[in-house]
């Protein structure tokens, strides 16, 4: 199990806070992501993992977290991962900072720039996610939808046609790929 952070803010549009992981890190080095990590035995649960994490890698402590969804890498892979993706809102008096070795850089983006800025470096549950809060006008807007989403874990499949691509739950060709 794994846990990962969108940290949010108003400036006053939507921002997240990203990182570009290290390009010498074993799992996704050079592409852009959230905070976030893997389960510890020391963990109570996977929420106290998304919060150690959190104020591991930034600094931040104290925020509310909320479950946004939980993305499982499809079974082809030879490394899997079971990560619960949560949003908070970056709480007051506070700044994060990169305080580890596991990122080169460290940006707020709006969810849409992002996108179209760093598309072809993040992985599809990145992608999915940012573009998922791009309809969203604020932190708390982002807060108060999380309450109400479905926390089905996320299996995508690869649809081999002329060019391979992910589907997810929800897409139209998602059956097909069985």
């Amino acid at each position: 199990m794994a846990a990962t952070v969108l940290l949010l803010r108003n400036t006053p549009e939507l921002e997240v806070f990203m990182i570009r992981r290290a390009a010498t890190m074993a799992f996704a080095g050079g592409l852009y992501a959230f905070p976030g990590g893997r389960a510890e035995e020391r963990d109570a649960g996977i929420e106290d993992t998304a919060a150690r994490e959190l104020a591991e890698e930034t600094g931040v402590t104290g925020a509310e977290l909320r479950a946004w969804s939980r993305w499982v890498t499809p079974e082809f892979e030879p490394r899997r991962y079971d990560t619960w993706f949560y949003v908070a809102a970056l709480p007051g008096g506070q700044s994060p900072a990169n305080l580890g070795t596991e990122a080169e850089r460290v940006h707020w983006l709006r969810p849409s720039q992002a996108l179209e800025t760093h598309a072809g470096a993040m992985l599809p549950p990145t992608a999915v996610t940012l573009a998922e809060l791009a309809g969203h006008a604020s932190a708390e807007a982002v807060l108060t939808a999380a309450l109400g989403r479905d926390l089905a874990p996320i299996l995508p499949r690869v649809i081999l046609d002329e060019r391979p691509r992910m589907a997810i739950p929800g897409d139209a060709d998602y059956a097909e790929a069985l």
